[in-house]
């Protein structure tokens, strides 16, 4: 009896971040140690990790990102439980506390995973591969699993 066959899947997440992040993820993707990515569409270097995705022919997911940096949605136009004063997510401890706390507007976690989708999309011209969520704020309570999951 054969035994059935085992893949290892190893993603590199915060694709996106930054340049130099992006080449040592590169790289290792090119020698075989990272199989995907995870891309966080409002990094500082998003646009140039998604020509390397498509360059490369590298599996890519969406990176979820609801804690760190600016938002791509409508939240980045005004008010939202999701930002800080500075107009910033609140951090990962920040969120985590605000979840807690029951502060956070779900209606606004779905516009701006809605508008990460969107923003993915059209850099990549397909949908993820996979989603996950950058400092696992996927794993928080309270929420409902997205219409597009």
């Amino acid at each position: 009896m054969s035994r059935p066959r085992v893949r290892l899947v190893v993603t590199a997440d915060d694709f996106g971040y930054c340049p130099r992040r992006d080449e040592g993820i590169v790289e290792a993707f090119l020698a075989g140690v990272v199989t995907s990515v995870s891309l966080l569409v409002n990094g500082a270097a998003t646009e140039s990790a998604a020509e390397l995705a498509r360059r490369h022919s590298i599996p890519t997911g969406l990176h979820a990102n609801l804690s760190e940096g600016c938002p791509v949605g409508p939240a980045r136009r005004g008010a939202s439980s999701l930002l800080g004063p500075e107009g910033f997510f609140l951090g990962k401890m920040g969120f985590r506390e605000a979840v807690a706390a029951g502060d956070v507007d779900l209606p606004q976690v779905r516009e701006e995973l809605e508008a990460q989708l969107s923003c993915f999309r059209e850099l990549l011209s397909r949908a993820p591969t996979h989603v996950d969520g950058h400092q696992h704020v996927h794993v928080l309570p309270g929420g409902q699993t997205p219409s597009w999951a």
